[in-house]
């Protein structure tokens, strides 16, 4: 009698990186990871799939070609299948919005340049989730998506299944067919193929199929080998019960398609599994700041061209400046720098550097020039606003309205109304116009806040803010000891513990809207305790009922409950590789990528940050950590802090005005001193103009047309460095947007996030100045549109006129 054997099914994915393993391990790494996994590919039959950063197939390209060829082959005859294909393989949700989608197609066209396929498959081995990644996802052509993310030096934490395929639904409704995290789930360890056939789920689940993630490294300094594991899945091969069915990812969600249900997951379902916080966040602020000055640097230098010549640079664009920044940015956002920066972070810091010296320069260049050709006496100040929305800004004492990426010179305007400063021997007040904040002399913190909207204050009287409290070798220290005085226009708190550390806080009046501004600084701060729980961090408590919390994620804004969660984080007890582990329960914990709101019905307190992401919740208390110390970075801590957080009590307000509030905040109107100019340019210039509140212009920027080489129906094709914007809708509504472009628009395009296009637009002239395009945006969608602005156009130089300056100057002797 034959028994019939049960199909299941079999696909792995190989993750490993440039970054971080290249740099540590040597020149061989990625080489020898590809013909270990080919050769547990050739050893059993498997088909598998490669996650390499698409940085590390470029060093690949330059460094070991012939396995590059190797892996092409593999691709081609269909063994291995390319997944993942980030950029930098980030934690894309403590990255930035812009960050995010450069991640997406910088990866996917690389692959497609260096590898002949476009990728379709989206599968990270460590934690890349966001509510709007599907969005983007799609928006590079991805068909298929895992959210099994293994652990390593994190502890994810994604909802199980026991059906092998859902509907991942993103913020604005796009679904991507993806695989599930469930209990046929394995880890790189051959210890955990243990058990797997007993498993219920094995026989209940429809198309049931081991999905496992290995990081297969010959050597043995490294304990995931395929030496090790090809018996284990010898063994599985050989199972009488079941018929070993070997797919590639993709091929494995496309067979179980008809099973799949619509999940989507909040940020109240998962968790990143990091000690978020660590080193008082100091890489997260270096990305922000990475992020936005390439973002000012771009759109400064699109402004730029449509002037004509000179340009700043030698071209009308300074096209690889701002494409290695943004390469050594996406680079140092890889997951090792922000899990081990005791081990690699100094070469991803070293990369943050270069990538704001190189977006830096470009600012500074462009700005010289711009203040050396608009119409301005000497002395005067040009000012620049980087961001896509008119603003008011403070410059020299002067509240100064300047346009959506665009300029103007600061003149005679109203005033920054003056701070009035009241003392008594208890505390501090400082008032502008309806907004004060007082400081308790005794115990220097801040005791209530009031404003046109909370003219009762929003402070709790059991609940001040600033209150301090970390654990250093099992001794909690709230920094009791305090000593406050008056500094011009702002209160400086020196704010001490009992075990010597010390720390100062600046509180003052934000000039250009009623929030309050605080200023976190210190050094030599000891070393806490490796947890969450003895982390330095300050409590957040409003007099808000009913409170609901509002946070923003990469391009998106969303509620959260934040309750009733707990999670477990692992760390070594020495030394990473070879010490035990041991476990702490981490209860509530949140991210708030900048942003996170208070509210109560129509009003609320707004708390910005400029990088402390991570948060906790007990109750209507919410803690947002300052620093603490990671264990899986043995000796290393940064001793240092540098925090800046604004609080903005407000009415009515809408998901929209929230970001752009926290844009605001931590990316300044840019600013230039003129000393002689020309007088060719007018005092004041719209870059561009967004009819609609709700959606903000995120991005302005160039690219090479060749970028869309391989691509079907790509909107630059024929236009020298065409123009490129970014939108993104944040209110959740449908919304009909006119955008204002500068001068005449040959051409433009609503397009993907590659720049193929969706549909051509009309274009309307507006005058001489301007030209406008519509189009409609679904909720929370990320739009772009490409347009070939006639201003823009490279003028090249007509250097034949001037050959005499080169042709015969070497004839010295005949002279």
């Amino acid at each position: 009698m034959t028994t019939t054997r049960q199909p299941l099914y079999y696909t792995f994915g190989n993750h490993m990186h440039w970054v971080d393993m290249q740099w540590l391990w040597g020149y061989d790494v990625l080489p020898n990871s590809l013909r270990d996994m080919l050769h547990f590919c050739n050893e059993t039959g498997a088909k598998g799939n490669i996650n390499f950063d698409v940085i590390g197939y470029e060093k690949m390209a330059a460094e070991s070609p012939d396995a590059l060829q190797e892996l092409r082959n593999a691709v081609q005859r269909g063994q291995l299948e390319v997944v993942g294909a980030s950029y930098g393989q980030p934690y894309g949700l403590f990255q930035g919005g812009e960050s995010n989608v450069r991640q997406r197609i910088y990866g996917v066209r690389g692959v497609q340049r260096l590898l002949g396929v476009r990728p379709k498959t989206f599968w990270e081995e460590e934690f890349d989730f966001s509510p709007q990644l599907p969005q983007l996802l799609k928006g590079v052509g991805y068909e298929y998506a895992s959210l099994f993310f293994q652990w390593t030096w994190h502890t994810p934490h994604i909802p199980y299944e026991d059906i092998p395929t859902v509907w991942w639904e993103g913020l604005d409704g796009s679904r991507i067919l993806t695989s599930t995290r469930n209990k046929l789930n394995l880890h790189q360890w051959p210890e955990d193929f243990a058990g797997i056939l007993e498993q219920p789920i094995v026989k209940s689940m429809p198309d049931a199929g081991i999905v496992q993630w290995l990081e297969l490294m010959p050597s043995p300094d490294w304990m995931c080998r395929s030496e090790l594991l090809l018996p284990q899945l010898h063994d599985l091969i050989a199972d009488p019960r079941f018929e070993l069915r070997f797919v590639t990812l993709g091929e494995y969600v496309e067979t179980a398609r008809q099973h799949a249900e619509v999940r989507r997951y909040t940020l109240d379902d998962v968790f990143h599994g990091m000690s978020l916080g660590k080193n008082g966040d100091y890489f997260r602020r270096l990305s922000r700041r990475a992020e936005q000055s390439l973002l000012a640097a771009e759109s400064l230098s699109a402004l730029s061209a449509l002037f004509g010549r000179p340009y700043p640079h030698w071209d009308a664009y300074p096209l690889w400046e701002l494409e290695e920044a943004w390469r050594e940015t996406l680079s140092a956002q890889h997951h090792d720098n922000e899990e081990c920066e005791g081990l690699c972070g100094h070469v991803g810091r070293y990369s943050y550097e270069r990538s704001l010296s190189l977006s830096g320069h470009v600012v500074e260049r462009s700005l010289a020039l711009l203040a050396a050709r608009v119409t301005a006496e000497p002395g005067a100040t040009l000012v620049y606003n980087p961001l896509g929305w008119e603003r008011e800004a403070a410059v020299d004492g002067q509240m100064v309205t300047v346009p959506a990426l665009g300029y103007c010179v600061a003149g005679e305007s109203r005033s920054v109304a003056p701070v009035t400063v009241d003392e008594t021997p208890d505390a501090i007040t400082l008032r502008r116009r309806t907004l004060s904040v007082t400081v308790d002399k005794g115990r220097g913190v801040i005791t209530q806040i009031t404003s046109a909207d909370f003219p009762d204050g929003v402070v709790m009287a059991d609940s001040p803010l600033l209150t301090l409290r970390m654990t250093v070798d099992g001794q909690a220290y709230t920094f009791d000891e305090a000593v406050v005085c008056v500094d011009g226009e702002a209160v400086v708190i020196e704010r001490g513990a009992a075990n010597g550390a010390r720390l100062t806080i600046r509180v003052a009046l934000a000039a250009e809207l009623e929030a309050v501004d605080v200023h976190y600084t210190a050094a030599g701060l000891p070393r806490t305790d490796g947890r969450v729980a003895a982390a330095l961090k300050t409590a957040l408590r409003f007099d808000l009922p009913e409170l609901t919390l509002i946070h923003d994620h990469p391009y998106g804004i969303s509620e959260l409950k934040a309750l009733g969660k707990k999670y477990l984080r692992k760390y070594p007890t020495g030394e990473w590789m070879t010490s035990a582990q041991e476990f702490e329960e981490v209860e509530n914990p949140f991210t708030a990528l900048q942003l996170l709101d208070f509210t109560s019905g129509d009003r609320g307190l707004l708390y910005l940050h400029d990088g402390s992401q991570a948060f906790l919740r007990d109750g209507d208390t919410v803690y947002n950590v300052l620093t603490m110390y990671d264990p899986w970075d043995e000796d290393y801590f940064i001793d240092k802090l540098d925090a800046h957080f604004r609080l903005i009590p407000h009415g009515a307000i809408s998901h929209g005005q929230r970001w752009k509030l926290a844009q605001e905040f931590t990316r300044p109107v840019l600013t230039t001193t003129v000393r002689q100019s020309s007088g060719e340019l007018p005092a004041h210039f719209i870059g561009i103009e967004c009819s609609a509140a709700n959606v903000a212009v995120t991005a302005f920027y160039r690219e090479d047309k060749d970028k869309g080489r391989g691509f079907e129906h790509y909107a630059g094709a024929g236009i020298h460095l065409p123009y490129i914007v970014r939108l993104v809708e944040f209110d959740g509504a449908d919304s009909n947007v006119t955008l204002r472009l500068p001068g005449p628009v040959a051409a433009a395009f609503k397009t993907n996030l590659l720049g193929e296009t969706e549909r051509e637009l009309d274009v309307t002239p507006d005058g001489p100045q301007w030209s406008e395009v519509s189009f409609s945006l679904r909720p929370y969608e990320i739009a772009t549109v490409y347009a070939d602005l006639v201003a823009g156009r490279k003028i090249p130089r007509n250097l034949d006129e001037h050959r005499s300056v080169w042709a015969t100057i070497h004839r010295v002797e005949e002279k």
